[in-house]
């Protein structure tokens, strides 16, 4: 497998990527790894569990042999396993803390089985939860990680209680994993497909993308977006498409990621196309220079999981073309920066 020079962060991919291609006639988890593997799209592999492991979270003896021959013949290396906390699983109310522990902890023991040194649960697992998961992780040896997404930041109230949990535990097995729609430029060209489809006229769009743009907390624009968007005609389904926008496209600085170290466990290289440009390869929407000197200068090491998602707006691009194009442009970018400790 190709992979970056040592003492650089490595480069991976999650299957959530593929999404599309896994909804094809014949494919399976099988030749979807293999795939990747024969693309040279590793080392790392990222599944999300609910995605690829039919019968999560309890899989049997034989499910756990399965999955992990199909990662052992693949050459890849586990990285991260995507895992939940569904806190509405049953109707009319939410996990009681001691339910929210166990729906969890059956997971980190599921990652565990299948070799995945690492888990993902979202910001709805409170401080508390994992701090009452440490000993578990510490004991199976698997990290949990915390997914910082969009619109998330590190002002946010959750994640700074997360920053103070993770400075008071001091320890490897809790952490973050940093998700780069946090930090984006510019909204995806791939929107424009969506909203296309979806009766949304190019103004609207671009009303959004101005607003997007202006200084100040996305979500704290939705006022202003309602009320010019109704002005400009938009229908209410209309006006909850054109938030999305907001919701999963945030405007933090990259340079802000840095405020997450040393507690990053995980990185998800979120982007929605890389393009060539005049100097080679670029990301329009989110900039990956910036990021790589970050976690470089903090001395990350672990792994990057590409995470493609224009899948969700559009099927114009190849999922694994993109992923390659992806892979092509962090390597040279990781490349170009020294890393610490290195002889200058």
């Amino acid at each position: 497998m190709t992979d970056t020079a040592p003492g650089l962060p490595r480069l991976g991919t999650t299957l959530f990527s593929l999404t599309l291609e896994q909804r094809r006639p014949g494919r399976d988890l099988a030749s979807l790894v293999a795939e990747v593997a024969a693309r040279d799209l590793g080392p790392g592999l990222e599944m999300v569990a609910f995605q690829s492991l039919r019968g999560w979270p309890r899989l049997d003896d034989d499910a756990v042999r399965e999955v992990r021959g199909v990662v052992e013949a693949s050459g890849l290396t586990p990285s991260c396993l995507a895992i939940n906390n569904d806190l509405g699983l049953y109707p009319g109310r939410l996990l009681s803390d001691d339910e929210s522990y166990e729906y969890v902890a059956v997971q980190v023991r599921g990652a565990a089985a299948l070799g995945f040194p690492v888990t993902r649960v979202g910001v709805e697992t409170s401080p508390a939860i994992l701090e009452r998961l440490l000993p578990l992780a510490e004991e199976l040896q698997v990290g949990i990680g915390v997914e910082i997404h969009a619109p998330l930041t590190i002002e946010a109230p959750p994640v700074a209680a997360l920053k103070d949990l993770f400075v008071r535990l001091d320890t490897p097995w809790l952490g973050f994993v940093p998700d780069m729609s946090s930090s984006m430029r510019a909204i995806p060209g791939a929107v424009d497909d969506a909203h296309r489809a979806a009766g949304i006229s190019p103004e609207l769009t671009a009303l959004t993308k101005e607003l997007w743009s202006e200084p100040g907390p996305t979500m704290a624009k939705f006022p202003e977006l309602e009320r010019r968007a109704a002005e400009a005609g938009a229908t209410p389904a209309q006006v909850g498409n054109l938030k999305m926008l907001f919701t999963m496209h945030g405007r933090m600085a990259p340079e802000r990621w840095a405020d997450f170290f040393p507690h990053v466990v995980h990185v998800h290289g979120k982007f929605y196309g890389v393009e060539e440009g005049p100097d080679g390869l670029t990301d329009p929407s989110i900039d990956w220079p910036a990021v790589a000197r970050v976690l470089v200068e903090q001395g990350y090491t672990g792994f990057i999981s590409s995470e493609y998602e224009a899948h969700a707006y559009s099927d114009r691009h190849g999922a694994f073309d993109q992923v390659r194009a992806q892979h092509d442009m962090l390597k040279g970018l990781l490349e170009q920066q020294q890393p610490v400790g290195a002889a200058r």
